[in-house]
């Protein structure tokens, strides 16, 4: 996937931190712009959560907050959720908070009472923070994830993955594609910090980083949620196009949804030429009629002849015989 933005999350374990210095500093090559801090945990706020998330606005960065939770049945977590609203609006934070209200689930003694408890728990946490119109989102850890969420429940929300492994084992082995934001490592950590952050501007001593692959804090403006007035006339919508094939446009229109953008797929209209060179969508008809071509058509690269309006002429070679006629939307220009 590709880096949008780097960012780190911090709690009261990382004391006084310079959130200027966090702002001017970068990730590798990504500059810094965003910071998920800890505000509540169990039942009690994280003593440095008001005063991180304060100096972190001052200083310029978009800031999201996570709740670390030791609830073990679906009313406990609402309890939770509850609690962190209750410090949101006691200390004047509607409409400042530009990213997500992240949801930290990780104890064993959690996990262990099993995939359906602890999807009801998520559900509850987050549903609640939804009721309030804002913006919750899951932080667990990757092998969490695939073993105890019924990920079907939760796909109304995004995800945040922790997992301290090149990216491609994440997408590959751990099968999990569909994460908004990636905990990449603790910079500092001789463990964990694959990527050799070496320490992050501003902060003594370890870090969790951080690449977020959405433009969240848009997309919470323009929905009007955690307080923001809704933009009239606003949408925040994600067209796509060009896609080979149609099943996989709509592959690519429903995880948008998972997401919560309104996913469209347009028809592809290629801008062809006299001697282009295209390739054809498997399937594709005979132009006019419903029959397939030969199954090596599919396969084999070919020339534009002859264009009268959406209805191309192709062959195998630029010049003699024709190989037949297809509908423009069937055709990939190489």
């Amino acid at each position: 996937m590709n880096i949008k933005y780097a960012g780190i999350d911090v709690s009261s374990y990382q004391g006084n931190i310079d959130f200027k210095a966090v702002k001017a500093g970068k990730l590798k090559d990504t500059p810094v712009s965003f910071v998920i801090i800890r505000i509540s945990a169990g039942k009690n706020p994280d003593t440095r959560a008001i005063a991180n998330i304060n100096q972190a606005l001052e200083a310029g960065l978009q800031v999201g907050v996570y709740h670390y939770s030791t609830a073990r049945d679906a009313d406990s977590a609402k309890s939770e959720a509850e609690l962190l609203l209750k410090l949101i609006k006691e200390n004047d934070l509607d409409g400042k908070l530009s990213l997500p209200v992240a949801f930290d689930i990780e104890e064993n003694d959690v996990l262990k009472l099993g995939k359906a408890v602890c999807t009801e728990i998520a559900k509850a946490f987050m549903d609640t923070i939804a009721a309030a119109n804002y913006q919750p989102m899951l932080y667990t850890y990757a092998a969490a994830y695939n073993a105890y969420f019924n990920k079907d429940e939760l796909k109304d929300y995004p995800l945040w993955v922790a997992a301290y492994i090149p990216e491609k084992t994440l997408n590959s082995t751990f099968g999990i594609t569909n994460y908004a934001l990636w905990q990449f490592g603790v910079a500092g950590n001789p463990d964990f910090d694959l990527e050799v952050i070496g320490s992050v501007a501003g902060v003594k001593g370890q870090c969790d980083v951080d690449y977020m692959y959405l433009d969240l804090a848009a997309k919470i403006k323009a929905e009007g949620k955690n307080v923001f007035p809704k933009e009239n006339g606003t949408s925040y919508t994600l067209t796509i196009t060009g896609i080979p094939t149609e099943d996989k446009a709509n592959e690519l229109k429903s995880y948008a949804e998972s997401l919560g953008y309104n996913g469209t797929v347009t028809e592809n209209k290629t801008v062809l030429s006299v001697g282009d060179k295209v390739m054809m969508q498997e399937n594709a008809p005979v132009y006019g009629t419903t029959d397939k071509f030969a199954s090596w058509v599919y396969t084999t690269p070919l020339y534009v002849r002859q264009i009268n309006g959406d209805r191309i002429v192709v062959s195998t070679r630029t010049s003699g015989d024709v190989t037949g006629a297809v509908d423009r939307k069937y055709l990939i220009k190489l």
